[in-house]
């Protein structure tokens, strides 16, 4: 499980603090700084079908907090391959995420 903060608010201007990384408690998460929306950029470039459309989460063309699973073993190549879970706020799919992510499991 990757997390990756980025700057949107004018309080975001500098890498999360260690309690804000706390937020993310699972073990299996790893978190890193995208300060200049790399990952975002690239993500909203790569979408699309059967990738389901977002309802929410861009700012000034930017995606953020935004939820995103990807099929068990799929290859990352030079596109980011289709999400089956692709929106947000996190904190309003995180039952969503679960269910996705455990559908996965074996």
């Amino acid at each position: 499980m990757f997390a990756v903060w980025e700057p949107m608010l004018l309080t975001d201007w500098a890498a999360p603090t260690t309690i804000v990384l706390h937020r993310m408690r699972d073990l299996r998460t790893r978190q890193y700084w995208d300060e200049n929306h790399l990952l975002a950029i690239r993500m909203a470039q790569d979408a699309r079908p059967p990738q389901p459309a977002q309802d929410c989460c861009t700012r000034n063309e930017i995606l953020w907090d935004l939820a995103a699973v990807y099929p068990k073993g799929v290859r990352w190549t030079d596109r980011i391959p289709a999400a089956t879970l692709f929106d947000g706020p996190v904190v309003d799919v995180a039952d969503r995420i679960e269910a996705a992510i455990s559908a996965r499991r074996p």
